[in-house]
């Protein structure tokens, strides 16, 4: 399979324009002239993964976190840029597009905490909907633990009937949560002003880590790429764990 029929099924269901304007997205590494039998899907594209790429045969890695993102001002060869060049494996990231993407990582994040009645909101890079049941702060938190595989979760005093979810470092989103008017609201990272916000204005703030809130789309991400190329292998990786732990 030519990497180029893979990058172009990116586009469709990830539209490139819809990263932010900061944002490094598509075909980062490789040429889509490349041959593809088998691809590996990881949040973070790390020298751990690119040697689990090199160990397992695999011409191409699908990551959300962008390889190369700001400038490189160096490159040296414990770096996962050069080993993908060193190795002739390539790099295709899908990262603020696949966050407002219909079936993206808000979408994900959504299905995986089970919200029910929900829509998502592109621009805003939220999702917003019900639980199944309404319920405490302190519930909630430990349903979001559990749903996410997350070490550990901070949260605000609160009840929990309307969520809105924000993957990774949304924690602006807290604002747009209290002006569309829901009680929580779930995100990845928290800044101290932002906990004070949702205390002041009585949401509900729930912050499970970047990793747990984001994670949760590389299994559905699979299965979409091997629904449209069954005869391509696409395996998730096994060397991109949640980076840290909690006491």
């Amino acid at each position: 399979m030519k990497l180029s029929n893979i990058v172009a099924f990116a586009q469709q269901i990830a539209p490139f324009d819809l990263a932010e304007e900061w944002d490094n997205v598509g075909l980062l590494v490789g040429s889509p002239e490349w041959e593809v039998d088998r691809v590996l899907l990881a949040l973070d594209i790390t020298p751990d993964v690119v040697e689990e790429a090199r160990q397992k045969g695999v011409k191409l890695i699908i990551s959300h976190h962008p390889v190369i993102f700001s400038p490189l001002h160096t490159l040296r060869p414990d770096d996962a840029a050069y080993l993908l060049a060193k190795y002739d494996i390539a790099a295709l990231c899908l990262h603020t597009n696949l966050d407002r993407a219909e079936g993206g990582v808000n979408t994900a994040l959504g299905a995986a905490l089970e919200l029910k009645n929900t829509t998502l909101y592109p621009e805003d890079f939220l999702l917003v909907g019900e639980p199944q049941e309404p319920c405490s702060a302190e519930e909630y938190a430990a349903f979001i633990k559990e749903k996410l595989h997350a070490p550990s979760v901070r949260f605000t005093a609160g009840t929990v009937t309307r969520v809105a979810v924000s993957s990774g470092g949304g924690g602006e989103g807290v604002e747009l949560a209290a002006t569309y008017g829901f009680d929580a609201f779930v995100t990845g990272e928290m800044k101290h002003h932002q906990y004070l916000y949702a205390k002041q204005h009585g949401i509900a703030a729930f912050d499970a880590g970047h990793f747990s809130t984001e994670d949760v789309v590389i299994a559905p991400l699979q299965n979409r790429f091997a629904a449209e190329f069954p005869t391509v292998k696409f395996l998730i990786s096994e060397a991109n764990p949640c980076p840290y732990r909690a006491v």
